[in-house]
């Protein structure tokens, strides 16, 4: 690399994301930094959305450019953290000098480990009385941070986001950071951008913030994700509320044009291949204990009851607005998949949706035990592309001829699960037959006849006055006075 290659390497601003524990100090030092009021206006001093800035400052008798990503501490906004990082180029992880590390510092640590892109350690608060600072630096040794002098190559520095003290020295060492670790970008290349944040405005349509990482973004241009067309460039505005024409590398703008709202850590790009490297990451769907279909297969419902659970509530409205006719909410709101849903869900036999939140660990073992669906989705269409799937699956009426039908008369545990004991009433019931099981005209459900005996005889079929125990291929709610009915499908 020549000389004139060599100083230019670095002349896109680094983008900066800010991680630490909840009242660490994370926005009172961006607002030293921007020296703006931010932290003044946020409901408990808890930073709630994903906002980034940028600032220019005089570096080594240059003016340089630093974008900060400011990623909320609170440990309800974990995935949120999660996609600060995968957009950003440096780490900062604030680590408050009378606190020391607590919970979501140490979950921010998994974070930037994960990430596996530079990071420097601040400790913030190095004005108050009664901070233990040096103590502070032994519990980030035993997380495996390695300081600077004291084993490892970490950087780390100390300021008072109140005083200012050491702030402009945080500021260079961010940019002697950043050049070391000689991060490549390119305003020539193909675009490329990671949503930051995405709303709905009632008056301008679904805003987007962005994070130019390669190539320019200009007003016009037409953007796709997942190697789906998803509106063009109307304007753009900067981090200063200025309209722009184009960003850069390292730029954060708010977008104004695309056709709807994408989850934080979306791609963008400006053609329709996407690497699959890249769609691993924007998808965040969660699992589902059984296929969306088998959950309601049997049932022909007119509605299709669901419980909604978002992020924020412009994604609810956005989501409202477009789910199929056949789709009722019975009951939304915002946050995790917790265990009141799945109850509401079991009494309704709802589906329980989200989109951009994750389930509970214990609302996920009672969902799985009492055989409740749910499913978390990061990307609107794959959502609503499902749904609509399920309605169209659920209202073709196929043709069935029935092949036998008997009543079940016993109920037997085996050594590998329940065995039905029938009486054949009609027709002939064999092993490999798909069956129903109904309750007073109410299906309850449908398997595979796995095996059928007479006594302790394996046989493979059954006639009508017959009797004999069958098993069958899934759990399936019976008892004793239940039909059970043989068909296929014409």
């Amino acid at each position: 690399m020549d000389k004139k290659n060599e100083n230019n390497k670095n002349q896109f601003p680094p983008v900066v994301s800010v991680l630490g524990h909840v009242d660490h100090g994370k926005t009172a030092l961006l607002d030293k930094i921007r020296e703006t009021t931010v932290a003044q206006k946020e409901l408990g001093g808890i930073t709630q959305k994903i906002g980034a800035s940028q600032i220019e400052i005089e570096h080594e008798g240059a003016t340089r450019k630093i974008t900060f990503i400011d990623t909320p501490g609170h440990e309800a906004f974990s995935n949120m953290r999660s996609q600060g990082v995968s957009a950003a180029d440096i780490v900062l992880l604030i680590v408050a000098a009378n606190d020391g590390v607590m919970p979501q510092t140490k979950e921010s640590i998994e974070k930037i480990k994960e990430a596996n892109i530079p990071y420097l350690v601040v400790f913030t608060k190095i004005d108050l009385e009664g901070m233990f600072l040096e103590k502070v630096k032994r519990q980030c040794l035993k997380e495996g941070i390695l300081l600077e002098g004291l084993g490892g190559n970490v950087p780390f520095i100390g300021v008072s986001a109140k005083t200012g003290e050491k702030v402009k020295d945080l500021l260079d060492l961010i940019l002697l950071v950043y050049d070391l670790a000689s991060i490549k970008k390119d305003d020539k290349s193909d675009f490329m951008g990671v949503i930051i944040d995405s709303k709905l405005d009632k008056r301008k349509g679904t805003i987007a913030s962005v994070i130019v990482k390669q190539g320019k973004l200009s007003v016009g241009k037409t953007i796709f994700a997942h190697g789906v067309q998803k509106g063009k460039i109307r304007a753009l505005i900067d981090t200063f509320g200025k309209n722009t024409d184009s960003a850069i590398p390292g730029d954060a703008v708010e977008v104004l044009g695309l056709s709807e709202i994408l989850p934080a850590g979306t791609v963008l790009f400006d053609k329709e291949v996407e690497p699959v490297q890249v769609r691993k990451d924007t998808q965040k769907t969660g699992q589902a204990p059984f296929d969306i279909i088998e959950f309601l297969k049997g049932e022909k419902p007119d509605i299709i009851p669901i419980i909604l659970k978002t992020e924020t509530s412009a994604e609810m409205e956005a989501l409202k607005n477009s789910l199929p006719q056949k789709v009722r909410v019975i009951y939304e709101g915002q946050g995790g998949i917790a265990i009141s849903d799945i109850l509401m869900a079991k009494d309704f036999h709802a589906l329980v949706v989200g989109f951009n939140v994750e389930i509970t660990r214990e609302a996920k073992f009672l969902a799985e035990s009492e055989k409740v669906f749910y499913k978390s989705y990061g990307i609107i269409y794959e959502l609503l592309d499902e749904l609509n799937q399920l309605i169209l699956t659920l209202s073709q009426k196929k043709e069935e001829k029935e092949l036998g039908r008997g009543q079940i008369v016993a109920s037997f545990m085996g050594t590998t699960g329940a065995i039905l004991g029938v009486k054949v009433a009609q027709g002939r019931i064999a092993v490999g037959d798909r069956v129903k099981l109904v309750r007073k005209d109410k299906e309850l459900g449908s398997a595979l006849i796995t095996s059928i005996k007479q006594g302790k005889t394996d046989i493979r079929h059954v006639e009508k006055n017959g009797e004999c125990g069958i098993m069958i291929s899934s759990q399936v709610d019976f008892a004793p006075g239940d039909a059970i009915i043989a068909y296929k499908s014409l």
